[in-house]
């Protein structure tokens, strides 16, 4: 065995310690249900959607579940869904670039991080939510919403 002296092995737990409490921070980051998480989602999703396109009646459709818990995020103690949320337009005067640009504002102005924008797209999360992938379609114009919700955990198991 390799004996240290004291001071040495503070150094060493001080500096391992950061890395235990990493490991305990995998897993659910927000305390709900799953059926909250998704309710969150579609109802954060539509609300986005019908400020840009005010008559809008967003439609949704669950992908699924996956698991997202445990070291990897592939235990299924917790869990997150998928959702595409999308609308269109039926005003052939809209501009999709500019209707990008609202949208962009509008995820700004509800709290939302962009973390990218490229060709009339934006990824962007908020806390309690989940992930957004945000696409303007532009013949007709439309706002398409790929995401998944937030990692909670699952009752079920």
């Amino acid at each position: 065995m390799i004996s240290l002296p004291q001071s040495r092995r503070v150094i060493i737990a001080v500096l391992c310690l950061p890395i235990l409490l990493a490991g305990c921070t995998l897993g659910p980051e927000v305390e709900m249900t799953p059926e909250q998480s998704r309710q969150a989602f579609v109802a954060e999703a539509k609300a986005i959607i019908q400020a840009v396109i005010p008559n809008a009646d967003p439609q949704v459709i669950l992908i699924g579940d996956a698991p997202c818990g445990g070291p990897v995020g592939t235990e299924d103690s917790s869990v997150e869904s998928s959702y595409s949320v999308y609308d269109e337009t039926s005003d052939d005067a809209l501009n999709p670039d500019e209707v990008f640009s609202r949208v962009v504002d509008v995820l700004k102005q509800r709290g939302w991080t962009i973390n990218y924008t490229a060709d009339r797209v934006a990824g962007a999360e908020r806390k309690g939510v989940g992930g957004f992938r945000v696409g303007i379609g532009k013949a007709p114009v439309s706002i398409n919403i790929d995401g998944r919700t937030e990692c909670v955990d699952n009752p079920d198991r």
